[in-house]
């Protein structure tokens, strides 16, 4: 059976707190040998399609989504779903577009957008997956706190890559059957093989540097241009490829 090497939760510098171009993602994706990447910007979608425009790797457009009860990951997506509404609500918008719904990171206590028991158990009827590893997470009781809750309520784990440097990718990724589609992506991550891990910890301080960086000068990451300091820049693999539908 074919398995993809699949990469869930990655962000562009269309968020915020991100300095990767969609061309260094597709970059990346590729000399890591990655073959599905689930872009998942914050309350975003464009990011993700630029990078599915450029072919040479299957997107998954997706959308880290702040409702107010914390981060909603809404993957398959065709619209953009907005900030501040009700863990309720934005799942409802996602499945509404065909999407599947994901939990990011929950219980997550340096995360002030993670979701709490309270909210997931209220999300219970739309969670399609629970992530169940987060590369940027530390705190390996977090984890095993949100292993326990998938297991418990029987909803299907994923790990999470959480990347938001560029030249880091692929901490964590899941080796999944082929798929077309969401539906499908369902049923195979429901056999996937994960593979959880950690960033360096060279992402960590960095991230740290520019997370001050940004605080201080007001300038989100994607404007600090490819020799940020401490950066590693990617390099080129090979040519561009056909276009990828992930519809």
């Amino acid at each position: 059976m074919t398995r993809l090497k699949t990469v869930i939760h990655v962000h562009t510098h269309y968020s915020y707190d991100s300095n990767r171009s969609p061309e260094d993602l597709v970059r990346e994706a590729r000399r890591a040998g990655v073959d599905c990447v689930a872009v998942t910007d914050h309350n975003g979608i464009a990011g993700a399609l630029a990078a599915q425009a450029l072919g040479g790797v299957h997107i998954i457009v997706g959308e880290e989504i702040t409702s107010t009860d914390g981060h909603i990951i809404g993957l398959f997506m065709h619209e953009h779903v907005p900030a501040g509404l009700s863990a309720e609500e934005t799942a409802q918008r996602i499945r509404d577009q065909g999407g599947l719904v994901l939990a990011p990171h929950p219980f997550t206590i340096l995360c002030q957008h993670s979701l709490g028991p309270e909210a997931l158990a209220r999300l219970r009827p739309w969670l399609d997956a629970v992530e169940v590893c987060n590369a940027q997470d530390f705190l390996l009781w977090e984890n095993t706190r949100a292993q326990r809750f998938a297991e418990e309520n029987g909803i299907t784990p994923y790990v999470g890559d959480d990347s938001h440097l560029r030249g880091y990718l692929a901490s964590c990724c899941q080796m999944v059957p082929a798929f077309d589609g969401p539906a499908e992506f369902r049923a195979a991550l429901r056999q996937a093989t994960l593979v959880p891990g950690r960033h360096p910890l060279r992402y960590f301080a960095t991230m740290a540097l520019h997370q001050a960086r940004r605080r201080i000068t007001g300038r989100p990451l994607r404007n600090w241009g490819a020799n940020a300091p401490g950066v590693p820049t990617a390099t080129t693999a090979g040519g561009k490829a056909s276009l990828v539908s992930t519809d």
